[in-house]
């Protein structure tokens, strides 16, 4: 089936008389995520990940991603594909360097303003001719349907704290050069309007789009999916158009002077651009303030945590308890955990979808089980990655143990302990002001490295509150970043290490950067809480202030979540936070 799709590409492009076809992941909205029906390239090519791009011709086939997808693909993707990782190969770089001379296709929509003008201008070289798809051609050979979502909501002024008005004061202090805003990311539109909604699976946002001027504000949404609270709450300050009318407002600024965000995509930066050329691009506003969360926000978070909490522990009890009774699966397994977080009425979804990897599995950072995926194996690793959305915050949290009664096999102890470690050293870093992500990314890498070992995705990503589970800009990585962390952001501290089809490794906690006892140092407070697997911990290749803190953090978690535990569940954890 998946050979007939390339084969129909193949025969429009031989009709057009154009040599590639290029598709990626994103759709028009740029989100790391996509609503099913926008999920172009895993109807061609079976990719499920959430970064992808594909480069195909009559005689070639070629597939970039990044590390974390890798293996993945291999997995997933018609072996005919040459498979890059894109941190080693850029799309850039290969298309200047091994195609040359050629008419490429593709969907500008879909790809960032970023993206494509480093890869147009460099056609000098490669005299290569980019053409717009103006009608998508997977759009004109896959039939479906898109589905009509609920009403969005508001959410209340206890979850988000700052009022629209507020938020609107905030961004004109950015905006010195009163420049009208362009705001093209559904996040940074939810996240100003306090409001909430049903058009991604895992992450509660609205697609839309908006228009700030000095006098008037301006929103470009499906008007069938309004409440009337919205109308009620916004009528004086708010004009609402069709989502449809976005491009034709765009071309009608003239010259007037505009801020648009550096990730705004490749087409509607050429609307703009041909009828203004007054523009001015940077960091998204909204995106700068939503990443420091305030008070409110900061608050529910920490009850999403415990509400989180209670969950995991419960589903890992019942795992301890019930795995040796009956054999089950991935899918099983991931389905029963997210059935206990279900149970709060704070629950809205899933933040993504659940890694619940055994074995060989868990070296696929990615891996997401599905119906037909195999049994949970006695004596092996297993990974569980997995969050939540909560009214008012977002959870992401990774713990992997061991299933079995036979020892842990020394390797995996000490590799197990080496990535404890770097967590730990993330968890205990106190850092002066000013300091960028990539500065600490190596602290948690160190122990890793003495042993020639590394892995290949980010140390930590930003995360919502009660948005997008991976939020920019804020980071810990290897890449560089300009953007330095400050007080209210919330990151991921994860790091791992995978032996391709023999087993994955992973613990994280979602941390909350705030002020030291230190004068102008910042230091992380840890927000996740799970006990960690100590008969995975090698205590002597721990330091002694490492040790101090797994069990401080044990003993802290027990006192926060046992409450809201059965009598059973409240023994469990207690033999489970035994200090080492």
């Amino acid at each position: 089936m998946m050979d007939q799709k390339i084969s129909n590409i193949i025969r429009f492009l031989d009709k057009k008389e154009i040599d590639f076809f290029l598709v990626s992941t994103s759709d028009e909205f740029l989100n790391e995520y996509v609503p099913t029906y926008n999920k172009r390239l895993q109807w061609l090519t079976n990719f499920s990940g959430s970064f992808g791009i594909a480069l195909i011709s009559s005689n070639r086939k070629i597939f970039f991603t990044d590390g974390r997808y890798t293996l993945q693909a291999r997995k997933e993707i018609d072996s005919s594909f040459e498979i890059y990782d894109i941190s080693l190969q850029s799309l850039k770089s290969f298309l200047k360097e091994k195609i040359k001379k050629k008419k490429i296709i593709l969907d500008t929509r879909t790809f960032s303003k970023n993206q494509l003008i480093p890869i147009i201008d460099d056609s000098k070289f490669s005299q290569n001719e980019y053409i717009h798809d103006t009608y998508n051609i997977i759009d004109t050979l896959w039939k479906r349907r898109k589905t009509q979502n609920k009403n969005f909501f508001l959410l209340s002024p206890e979850k988000s704290g700052f009022s629209f008005e507020k938020k609107l004061k905030l961004i004109s202090k950015f905006n010195k050069e009163k420049r009208i805003l362009v705001l093209t990311s559904p996040e940074s539109i939810c996240w100003l309007l306090n409001i909430r909604g049903y058009d991604l699976d895992f992450t509660p946002i609205i697609m839309s789009r908006m228009i700030i001027y000095k006098e008037k504000v301006e929103i470009f949404i499906s008007k069938k999916n309004i409440p009337q609270s919205f109308h009620s709450k916004f009528k004086d300050k708010i004009k609402i158009f069709d989502i449809n009318k976005f491009e034709e407002s765009l071309s009608k600024l003239d010259s007037q002077k505009v801020f648009a965000d550096i990730q705004i995509s490749y087409y509607l930066y050429k609307v703009i651009e041909k009828t203004n050329s007054n523009v001015v691009y940077g960091r998204d506003f909204c995106k700068i303030l939503k990443s420091q969360k305030n008070n409110f926000e900061i608050k529910a978070s920490k009850k999403a945590h415990i509400i989180d909490g209670v969950a995991l522990i419960k589903f890992f009890y019942w795992l301890d308890k019930n795995f040796y009774k009956k054999k089950m699966t991935e899918y099983y397994v991931a389905e029963k955990l997210k059935s206990l977080r279900k149970e709060s009425k704070e629950y809205f979804s899933l933040s993504f979808p659940t890694i619940a990897a055994s074995a060989g599995n868990a070296s696929i950072i990615h891996y997401i089980p599905n119906k037909e995926s195999g049994y949970i194996k006695n004596n092996k690793i297993f990974l569980c990655d997995s969050g939540a959305q909560y009214f008012g915050a977002t959870t992401d949290i990774t713990r992997t143990i061991f299933l079995g009664k036979k020892n842990p096999p020394k390797l995996i102890k000490e590799i197990f302990t080496m990535v404890l470690a770097g967590h730990i050293n993330i968890s205990i870093a106190k850092f002066p002001v000013g300091t960028k992500g990539y500065q600490l990314d190596s602290i948690a890498r160190y122990e890793l490295w003495r042993n020639g070992l590394d892995y290949n995705h980010g140390t930590g990503h930003g995360v919502g509150s009660f948005l997008g589970v991976h939020e920019g800009p804020q980071s810990i990585s290897k890449s560089f970043s300009d953007f330095e962390l400050k007080p209210g952001m919330i990151l991921s501290n994860e790091p791992g290490y995978y032996e391709d089809k023999k087993f994955g490794i992973r613990t994280e906690n979602l941390v909350l950067v705030k002020k030291s006892d230190k004068n102008r140092f910042l230091e992380f407070e840890t927000l996740s809480l799970c006990p960690y697997e100590t008969r995975l911990i090698d205590k002597n290749l721990l330091e002694k202030n490492q040790i101090r803190w797994i069990n401080n953090y044990h003993c802290k978690l027990y006192k926060k979540i046992s409450p809201y535990l059965s009598n059973e569940e409240k023994s469990w954890l207690k033999l489970k936070t035994i200090p080492i």
